[in-house]
């Protein structure tokens, strides 16, 4: 496994792209300058070892040191030795809405991104459960497979928006049976395996109510919280600038985003479980997560990498290297040491 001790540095790799900048007009106002001073001809005669070609190579070698020196302080390090224990825990997979009503703003600043928000909070409270995520609009797809890797699982949902999925639509059914498929062991009726299905409940298909029999005849139980207004909210359309509309109908007329709680309800009932309406004080995955916590744990083996060796001096080599090679190229043509060694019989 490899990851990086200092992972803050490599923000540095943005100047590359303004070096490059920086050095793109310096070399047009040199140009510039020289042509004001002398005609192309004339210039080959008074700096006749001038190569703007060696200026630009030189350039690029500097920043290939800069990038791995930056590399080097991230100080890559290498998993050396793995420890294994038995650890205790739920499985719970996560279905999360990411149709475009989920930018509803009747949650604080939409419903979400409310809802990531609160996954995050989720999973710092989980202590050896493991987590998935399966995100759907019009059709669905695991985001995370199951996962006792809380960091990465972190870093997956700070991804999540609704174009992940082009198809839009709200496929409840598909979502419910891919995260049932996701479990590790699905005929261990044993385990202790709980689906929380975070959606504003506009099912555009049918058959949700029937899965959530079919997962629940498994042990397998199913929670359901509600993001929005049963009234109904407005969908924003963004472009560059911000938000500029709201989706309309043929007709020009607003379309409304309602939230269908009687859904959501009965997917709970016959899943088992409970249904939440979120509000912006909370969502409700605390709720859910103190009865999950009362279901009893499943004992798996975790794999965790217990010592790791540092190996920023590979690149800070490299980054010498590159330095090195810089220093010896000279600016000017030189007839015994570039045209032999690095262009041949450059004229």
């Amino acid at each position: 496994m490899i990851r990086l001790e200092n992972p803050q540095f490599l923000y540095l790799w943005i100047l590359i792209p303004i070096f490059y900048l920086l050095h793109y007009f310096y070399i047009k106002y040199k140009k510039k300058k020289l042509a004001n001073f002398a005609e192309s001809k004339t210039q080959q005669v008074i700096i006749p070892h001038l190569s703007i070609g060696k200026q630009h190579l030189k350039f690029t070698l500097w920043n290939l040191s800069f990038f791995f020196l930056v590399l080097a302080l991230a100080n890559p390090q290498k998993g050396t030795s793995i420890e294994k224990k038995e650890r205790t825990g739920t499985d719970l997979m996560v279905c999360l809405d990411i149709s475009n009503s989920m930018l509803a703003e009747d949650l604080k600043p939409n419903r979400i991104s409310r809802a990531k928000q609160a996954l995050t909070q989720l999973i710092n409270q989980l202590e050896g459960d493991r987590i998935g995520v399966v995100v759907f609009a019009g059709t669905s797809f695991v985001h995370l497979p199951i996962t006792s890797d809380y960091t990465a699982a972190k870093t997956f949902i700070d991804v999540i928006e609704p174009k992940l999925i082009e198809l839009q639509g709200t496929s409840i059914a598909e979502s419910l049976e891919k995260a049932y498929s996701a479990f590790e062991n699905q005929n261990e009726t044993n385990r202790s395996r709980s689906i929380i299905l975070i959606s504003d409940g506009e099912d555009n298909e049918d058959g949700a109510i029937e899965v959530s029999k079919e997962i629940a005849k498994d042990g397998v139980v199913i929670n359901t919280i509600g993001l929005g207004q049963t009234e109904g909210t407005p969908i924003p359309i963004y472009d560059r600038h911000g938000r500029s509309d709201f989706k309309r109908d043929g007709n020009g007329n607003i379309v409304l985003t309602k939230l269908n709680e009687t859904l959501l309800k009965e997917i709970a009932k016959e899943g088992n479980g409970v249904y939440i309406r979120a509000n912006n004080s909370s969502i409700g995955l605390d709720d859910i997560l103190a009865r999950i916590n009362k279901m009893e744990k499943n004992e798996y083996e975790a794999v965790a990498y217990k010592n790791y060796d540092s190996k920023f001096y590979v690149f800070a080599i490299i980054a010498l290297f590159f330095l090195l090679l810089e220093w010896v190229i000279f600016e000017k043509r030189n007839k015994y040491i570039n045209r032999k060694l690095f262009f041949g019989n450059e004229k």
